[in-house]
């Protein structure tokens, strides 16, 4: 994953933000972190939070995608426990900064929940807020991913 992707996707910066300071970097040189400080995008200890907790992000993704994996073939798809293990692989993949994956397996697991334990469950209101900032990340990095494909 990108440095301007993960911090797009953890909410630390904005699409636009990562667009200038790639501008900048294929002006200047230097690393991309550098600008997006310099540019006060973000502060050196937010980059540094966002960087060593990316290892955790990675270990926590592969537990929940495991997880998710064993509740299915247990219960089947249908399951609120399946659901459940839907919802925190979700979860993982948007601090992972996976966006536009997390939209989806979180409308999968938003569905179940509505069918199973109903609309009115604590999980499915879970469900629902993780659906909007799945979004409104998959939103966001959709400039980024265009800025990061025209520079690579």
């Amino acid at each position: 994953m990108r440095l301007g992707e993960l911090l797009v996707g953890q909410g630390l910066v904005t699409a636009e933000e990562v667009e200038v300071a790639l501008q900048r970097q294929q002006q200047q040189g230097g690393r991309l972190g550098n600008h997006l400080v310099a540019m006060g995008a973000i502060t050196v200890d937010q980059m540094l939070t966002a960087l060593s907790g990316q290892k955790e992000v990675g270990a926590t993704l592969d537990m929940c995608a495991r997880t998710f994996q064993r509740w299915q073939a247990i219960h089947g798809p249908n399951h609120p426990n399946t659901h459940r293990a839907r919802y925190c692989y979700a979860r993982a993949l948007l601090d992972a900064g996976r966006a536009a994956e997390a939209v989806t397996h979180t409308e999968v697991a938003l569905a179940g929940y509505w069918a199973s334990i109903g609309k009115h469950h604590p999980w499915t209101n879970e469900a629902v807020r993780l659906l909007a900032n799945a979004r409104r990340a998959a939103t966001a990095n959709q400039p980024q991913q265009a800025a990061t494909a025209s520079v690579a």
